[in-house]
């Protein structure tokens, strides 16, 4: 049955079941396909890093005849969402949109949509996972996804770097992007003296929705094109993410309460992963990854959750200077976790119904959820055992911490429940403990949970 998550697409549409994603491509696209292989555009694609790698499959005789062709490609545990981006994660789809384009048009073929969820990151990079996104180009015709690639991935893209990186959180609302003008109005004046944003978001959005629709020969060819992609991809290039405050990004350098305190929990982070082997680790309140990189020579897959920008990008730079492949980053707060949207609310997953994993890491955040947002421990510790299937590492942080006191200076304290005790009782509705002890030069314990 044709899922919500590739409804828009006529040449064909996704199911994934039980770990496997296949692809069923519709008798119309047959000679688009056939050129897309045959020429040699699918394995340069590919080969650079670009496109996700399918494999074409035989289903049974009845089956296989309803079909042209049926891909199955990897299965990806965690897809993360354009609101769920950085900066610097937009500035990289939208870059490699315009390369497959440079590359494609060589082949004599072309993008024919450019919406940011056809892009996700897999192995710590951006990747293209929509297989049926190219069309034949005939010379002379426009780019037909031009004013989709301004409303919903340069626009954007330009609001989180120029304007305020919460735009990025905030195209939730708005899936298939921004009307040109409101984007354009939004932006500050010097983007009226960048290349990119002056002549394909403020004076495009004063052509009106008539700006992409044209006749064929007017004024377009494969050099032409090659040519707007290639200045356009030089211009991103430079854009420069304008200087934040930080808060937490450099936690680790100037808010711990002592050296030997970190030094000790990340020998007992360390070797409780050991001792436990999870597959796939969420990591709650990653801060700037010091504990999910940690995790990820450990574990198989990482899922950093930080709802503080600066440290995701932090954490990205770690993962590019590194070659990390094993960790994925999420910006979001799990106060306000991202919803489910689109058609049925169905075409894109809310966060916590993709994030699954058989060990849950949270240190230095329980007093956050509690103290700052006013969220019970029962409510924290039913929502962990939730998420993963077997183990919670958690680390508690006493109402005497310097971090606790500061946090209730000039608040009415009303968090007596905001004990040990409480955290233990709350916990093992849903937990086994296995574990616990104090971290050095501190009050603070780490607790090694099991699932019931």
């Amino acid at each position: 049955m044709q899922q919500a998550i590739s409804y828009r697409d006529r040449d064909g549409f996704v199911i994934v079941k039980d770990q496997t994603v296949q692809r069923f491509v519709q008798h119309s696209y047959a000679g688009t396909y056939d050129h897309f292989i045959a020429s040699g555009l699918y394995q340069h694609l590919v080969g650079e890093g670009l496109l996700i790698t399918h494999t074409e499959i035989n289903l049974n005789i009845t089956e296989s005849s309803k079909y042209y062709k049926v891909l199955e490609t990897p299965f990806i545990p965690f897809i993360s969402y354009p609101y769920e981006w950085t900066a610097s994660q937009w500035k990289e789809a939208v870059l490699n949109i315009l390369e497959i384009n440079l590359i494609s048009i060589e082949y004599g073929m072309i993008l024919k949509d450019a919406t940011p969820f056809n892009c996700t990151f897999y192995h710590g990079k951006c990747i293209f996972i929509d297989t049926l996104s190219f069309e034949t180009y005939t010379d002379g015709e426009p780019w037909i996804a031009y004013r989709q690639f301004c409303e919903s991935m340069l626009g954007p893209a330009a609001l989180v770097f120029f304007n305020e990186v919460a735009w990025g959180r905030m195209m939730q609302s708005y899936i298939n992007g921004w009307p040109l003008k409101m984007i354009s109005s939004n932006l500050p004046l010097h983007t009226w003296f960048k290349t990119a944003t002056l002549f394909h978001i403020h004076l495009h959005a004063g052509f009106g929705k008539k700006s992409y629709i044209k006749k064929r020969g007017d004024g377009f060819s494969k050099e032409k094109l090659s040519m707007l992609w290639d200045l356009l991809k030089k211009s991103v290039t430079h854009w420069k993410l304008r200087s934040n405050k930080k808060i937490w990004s450099d936690y680790y350098d100037t808010g711990i309460l002592s050296k030997q305190y970190l030094d000790h929990k990340l020998l007992m982070v360390s070797d409780w992963l050991k001792e436990t082997q999870p597959h796939t680790v969420i990591d709650f309140g990653a801060n700037n990854g010091l504990f999910s990189i940690t995790a990820s020579g450990i574990s198989q897959k990482v899922i950093a959750v930080e709802s503080d920008h600066d440290c995701v990008e932090h954490l990205r730079q770690q993962i590019t200077d590194r070659k990390i492949q094993n960790i994925e980053t999420v910006l979001a707060d799990i106060t306000q976790p991202t919803v489910a949207t689109g058609w049925k609310n169905e075409e894109r997953q809310a966060l916590l119904q993709r994030l699954k994993g058989d060990m849950v890491l949270s240190l230095a955040l329980i007093h956050h959820l509690c103290i700052s947002s006013n969220i019970p421990l029962p409510f924290i510790a039913e929502l962990f055992s939730t998420l993963t299937t077997q183990y919670a590492l958690v680390e508690f942080i006493p109402r005497t911490d310097p971090k606790v006191t500061d946090m209730l200076i000039n608040r009415k304290d009303i968090f007596q429940d905001y004990t040990e005790e409480h955290f233990i009782q709350s916990f093992n509705e849903y937990f086994t403990l296995i574990k616990w002890a104090n971290c050095d030069s501190s009050e603070r314990k780490l607790f090694l949970w099991e699932k019931k």
